[in-house]
């Protein structure tokens, strides 16, 4: 038989977990200021490095803001800020994005199909307007995008349902790369023009299966039109280094 030894915990981590109890209970509230570093060392009975260190992991994190000559304080802790640094976990791995991809494929059909059966006539509309803005903003990616996740957002708030909404939230916000990269393909944003419009159709005609089929075909179009952009990138990359191999090796020879 074996044992594992007992890992110590070091006291940053301790002034960390602390923290985030505080924010957890409502003690620490979006906004709040936390007391001075000396003050806060002197409350928790530790040391001003252990205090600091603490706050800058939190920081990365988004659950507090250092605002230089004014002090720490509580993050907004929206759920766009706090998926910030797992975005940017996700844009340094290619794989990491693919897996994005299979979950929302797996979450959004669902959730689109749930949104059919409550939508409301107001939902209706704001999509129906939303799809207006999207065709006047064809030759503007940026401002797409934008009409875009306003029009995805609207199907999840739809479906009444906190956990998946949660859940949908996250997995759409965390893939912002994506969108950046497929918005720049050719007809990528004209066919998500007309997905929409068929997700629209399904929705307004109270219809589960239709939403769920035409929220998954848009998704796997999205997805494939991000990997052939992905493989272009890398084909072009692949040709340069052989164009520069080629150049180095005929300067060799001259």
């Amino acid at each position: 038989m074996s044992f594992d030894p007992i890992v110590q915990v070091s006291v940053s981590e301790q002034v960390a977990q602390r923290l985030l109890t505080m924010i957890r209970a409502g003690l620490l509230k979006p906004g709040q200021q936390l007391p001075p570093e000396r003050d806060l060392a002197s409350m928790l009975g530790v040391g001003r490095p252990a205090v600091r260190e603490a706050i800058r992991g939190l920081a990365l994190l988004g659950l507090l803001r250092i605002r230089q000559g004014e002090g720490t304080f509580v993050g907004s802790l929206e759920m766009r800020e706090l998926l910030e640094p797992l975005e940017m976990v996700i844009e340094l791995n290619a794989g990491t994005l693919e897996s994005l991809f299979d979950a929302r494929l797996v979450i959004e059909p669902g959730v689109a199909a749930l949104a059919a059966t409550q939508i409301s006539d107001e939902d209706i509309v704001r999509l129906h307007a939303l799809v207006d803005d999207e065709q006047a903003l064809l030759g503007d990616p940026e401002t797409f995008s934008a009409a875009d996740m306003a029009f995805h957002e609207t199907i999840i708030d739809a479906c009444e349902n906190p956990f998946l909404q949660s859940i949908a939230n996250s997995l759409y916000l965390l893939g912002k790369k994506s969108r950046r990269v497929t918005s720049q393909v050719d007809g990528v944003l004209e066919r998500s023009l007309q997905d929409h419009r068929h997700i629209l159709d399904a929705l307004e005609a109270r219809d589960p299966e239709r939403a769920a089929q035409a929220m998954r075909q848009h998704l796997c179009r999205v997805r494939d039109a991000y990997a052939a952009s992905v493989v272009s990138a890398e084909s072009a990359v692949t040709a340069n280094d052989e164009d520069a191999a080629v150049a180095a090796h005929a300067a060799t020879n001259i």
